[in-house]
């Protein structure tokens, strides 16, 4: 993932350029034994997030973040600052967030990055 920055839900606010154009995709840690995400979500939404979504993103301008959820428990606490951040309130991952100027412009949840179907009406325009 070249040319993508990674955060966590703790740190993004801090490092995410508000200004332009800003891609901040949200998911379930990788946990060690396995090599891929707790989050099943996560897993079969990731090809279709690294091979489709990126690079359309970036051949668009849109600086993009890998946004580290955490730990399911991590996640799971109704603390977790990108939950409880007014500026963004992520609900499910994994989440894709469009941001442009400081202000959402789409959202793209779930089973809607499982393919590239929902992502191909906006990204193609």
């Amino acid at each position: 993932m070249e040319q993508v920055i990674q955060v966590t839900t703790s740190d993004y606010s801090e490092k995410v350029n508000k200004e332009g154009k800003a891609a901040l995709i949200f998911v379930g840690d990788v946990l060690a034994e396995t090599g891929q995400s707790w989050c099943s979500d996560t897993v079969e939404a990731e090809p279709t997030i690294k091979n489709y979504a990126i690079p359309q993103l970036q051949q668009k301008g849109y600086t993009v973040y890998w946004c580290w959820a955490g730990d399911k428990e991590t996640w799971k606490d109704q603390n977790n600052p990108a939950r409880v951040s007014q500026w963004i309130q992520i609900k499910s991952i994994p989440t894709l967030l469009l941001v442009h100027d400081n202000k959402e412009a789409i959202r793209f949840e779930e089973e809607q990055l499982f393919t590239e179907n929902a992502l191909k009406q906006f990204l193609e325009q």
